[in-house]
């Protein structure tokens, strides 16, 4: 008696960790399943169909997955204002790979002027591509690649007489972007 007992209580120990490993392959079974394939193609393929803030247009509509031709919307001229806001020779800006911190001046004042999740599919975009050469604004569409010439010129605007403290605070004040204190030169 002792004995089925052991064996009835060893069943439904069993039964009861089948059962919950099944709920937990239902619940988690695609995802694991992605992990394991150790692959993010198909999750960044689904982020471009994530709706944007405004929730009339999708990722999609608003990113292609191939770069446009690369038309100069920061020309030669709009760098070295850069240069000559940051207090740095002019030279720095002659060559096609730029420094870090003009990298993090576009992340702070140019892109942050569009959605963070259009950023980041942006640079998501650009790696499924693999054209890591290309300019993130190459896979705009539309009203947002327009809208990243209105910002190019907005910028080499304000920059215009301005030291970097002067034009953070201007141009971070009417964008209503956070003020930014520093770049990493």
């Amino acid at each position: 008696m002792k004995n089925q007992s052991t064996k009835n209580i060893m069943q439904k120990v069993q039964d009861k960790d089948h059962l919950q490993q099944q709920i937990h392959e239902l619940l988690f079974g695609p995802e694991i399943e992605i992990l394991n394939k150790q692959s993010n193609a198909f999750l960044d393929r689904l982020f471009l169909e994530i709706e944007l803030r405004d929730g009339k247009s999708k990722i999609s509509d608003v990113i292609m997955t191939e770069p446009r031709v690369y038309e100069s919307i920061f020309h030669k001229v709009w760098f070295y204002r850069l240069a000559d806001m940051l207090g740095v020779s002019r030279s720095v800006m002659d060559t096609y790979v730029k420094p870090k911190y003009v990298r993090e001046f576009f992340i702070k004042f140019v892109y942050a002027r569009l959605s963070y999740k259009v950023f980041r599919e942006l640079k998501a975009a650009r790696k499924l591509a693999k054209a890591h050469d290309a300019k993130l604004f190459q896979f705009l569409k539309g009203e947002y690649y327009t809208l990243i010439e209105t910002i190019a010129r907005q910028i080499y605007e304000e920059m215009d007489g301005k030291d970097f403290s002067q034009f953070v605070v201007s141009y971070s004040t009417k964008n209503k972007l956070p003020i930014q204190q520093t770049l990493s030169f």
